[in-house]
């Protein structure tokens, strides 16, 4: 049977077609959906039962450490094989600060800060500021902390040597959270609605920025800003150091109750009342809504972005998540 060279070219480029459907089946199959640029899926979840309710929890940059506060203990939890280690503090735990240094994390209970050596996941002597506080920020080279007094003094304690200091022109009523950036101190004034920025060695005003309403967290973001969710707004703030100008919002279906950001600010991670845990994208994406959480208390980001730390009250467990 003779066959034409049209007819002959038409099955060429249809097998050729096929060819090439087939090629690129082949390339679908053989290669990995591309991972979330987020931390979503669970690796431990680690209970509490027996502990308390964890309702505070930071991440240590040193370390694949969390620190989670349950009442009066304080749990240092692995997060890569999800084992845990209770120290009991014996007095509320008030704050975490929020970065750690020279293998050590630091942890206020009232007027009390204990260095808590990472490697044996033991509590040392506390150090005894003589007055009651209620939060606590960390330099980057780990030998200071600030902490708001509750007799509305900023206090300045000295890691090396356990000197205590106040500072003495600045008066905040109604601390609502402080968090150090690039030497500058951000401190949240309940009394007057306000973020206020002090550079830390004269201890003169940066800046300051009006909030609708209380500063309900005010942590350490992206390098050279620092973030704040407030009650009247259901943004993430990323605020910027230097100036203490807002530079930009990542916006969530409500006001947000707790909230973390990635490293790169490129996703953002809130409690939101009514739905739970939910991931936007810095577009303005959603990207996860899961209820699995509860509301989480608590949420942290590794400073490499590879993990997050979840607190679940209501479900007494602590959630270890991975890309």
């Amino acid at each position: 049977m003779k066959i034409s060279i049209k007819t002959a070219i038409q099955t060429l480029s249809i097998i050729g077609i096929a060819v090439s459907v087939l090629v690129s089946v082949s390339c679908i199959f053989d290669t990995e959906p591309p991972l979330p640029g987020y931390p979503a899926k669970i690796d431990e979840s680690i209970s509490f039962s027996g502990i308390g309710s964890p309702d505070l929890c930071k991440c240590m940059s040193d370390n694949k450490l969390a620190l989670v506060a349950a009442g009066s203990d304080l749990v240092v939890v692995d997060m890569v094989n999800g084992n845990k280690s209770v120290i009991d503090i014996g007095l509320e735990v008030d704050d975490i600060a929020d970065s750690d240094g020279n293998g050590f994390g630091y942890v206020l209970a009232d007027s009390l800060v204990y260095p808590v050596n990472l490697s044996s996941a033991t509590a040392g002597n506390p150090i005894n500021v003589g007055v009651s506080c209620s939060y606590i920020s960390l330099s980057s080279d780990a030998d200071t902390a600030w902490l708001a007094m509750d007799n509305d003094s900023i206090g300045i304690l000295d890691l090396t040597t356990s000197e205590f200091t106040t500072v003495k022109s600045i008066s905040i009523k109604n601390c609502q959270g402080i968090a150090i950036a690039d030497s500058i101190l951000f401190i949240a004034d309940g009394s007057s609605n306000l973020i206020l920025a002090y550079e830390t060695d004269q201890w003169s005003e940066v800046g300051r920025i009006p909030v609708p309403g209380a500063v309900q967290d005010l942590f350490p973001g992206i390098s050279g800003y620092i973030c704040a969710i407030v009650d009247g707004s259901n943004e993430l703030w990323f605020i910027k150091s230097d100036n203490c100008s807002l530079y930009k919002m990542i916006t969530f279906p409500v006001i947000p109750t707790a909230a973390a950001s990635m490293p790169d600010a490129s996703y953002a991670y809130a409690a939101c009342p009514g739905t739970g845990m939910v991931i936007v994208a810095e577009s303005g994406q959603m990207e996860l809504r899961t209820a699995d959480f509860g509301l989480p208390s608590s949420i942290d980001v590794t400073s490499d972005g590879s993990m997050a730390v979840v607190c679940s009250p209501e479900n007494e467990a602590v959630y270890i998540l991975v890309r």
